[in-house]
């Protein structure tokens, strides 16, 4: 007798239609891409389409990698209302990506700056944040707190009205600003030999981590701020 678990089945495999969609990504010839899903609050829409390669799934829904990196920017997994970027906003995932490789830098320059008695905290999302004049930016921040609250804060953050240039501020100082190269290179049209991009953004990042140090040194000027 022949086990029901092993016996092959005789029903023919039925493929799965593509969708007959070109992929937006450069180069790729894939005729099953997907619409991007991203809406913005004003309900417009990414006019991408990205194959199974160049997508990415955020919560099981494809994305284009510039929304999917919007997205995971946000604190979107905790079930909390959040307003998301315009559709051509580039805010949330610039600050993040940055916030990502710098993070164990500044964590540790905070760590060295910190007193006995201090914690340093970390956000784990981008953040939309208005001042007075209700203008919005997105940013990310590292404190050093103690048993009163917050000591010292560094903050990156990009605004709202114009997302191509980053900013480093301590307590309320703006320390360093700038245009990460890969931006530049792109509004430029210049694509860069990846050793070239490569140093480039090293000394971008090494000039973030410069300031902050240099700040710091300086901390007893900006505690408590």
């Amino acid at each position: 007798m022949i086990s029901a678990f092993r016996r092959k089945s005789t029903e023919p495999t039925v493929p799965v239609p593509a969708t007959g969609i070109a992929c937006s990504a450069r180069g790729c010839s894939d005729e099953d891409a997907q619409p991007c899903a991203y809406r913005d609050r004003r309900g417009r829409t990414c006019r991408t389409a990205s194959c199974r390669s160049h997508g990415i799934a955020v919560n099981g829904t494809r994305y284009c990698r510039r929304h999917a990196g919007t997205l995971q920017a946000l604190d979107t997994t905790s079930g909390r209302p959040v307003t998301v970027p315009d559709v051509s906003d580039r805010a949330a995932s610039l600050v993040n990506w940055i916030a990502r490789d710098l993070d164990a830098s500044i964590r540790a320059s905070l760590a060295k700056a910190a007193k006995v008695g201090e914690t340093v905290l970390a956000d784990d999302y981008v953040h939309l944040v208005r001042d007075q004049t209700r203008d919005a930016r997105w940013e990310r921040g590292w404190r050093i707190v103690d048993h009163t609250g917050l000591v010292l804060k560094v903050t990156l953050f990009v605004n709202d009205s114009d997302d191509s240039i980053v900013y480093i501020r301590l307590g309320e100082v703006i320390i360093a600003s700038g245009t990460p190269p890969w931006i530049a290179n792109r509004s430029l049209g210049v694509a860069p030999e990846t050793s070239v991009d490569v140093a480039q953004r090293h000394v971008f990042y090494q000039s973030i981590e410069t300031a902050i140090a240099a700040a710091l040194r300086d901390a007893s000027f900006y505690r408590r701020v």
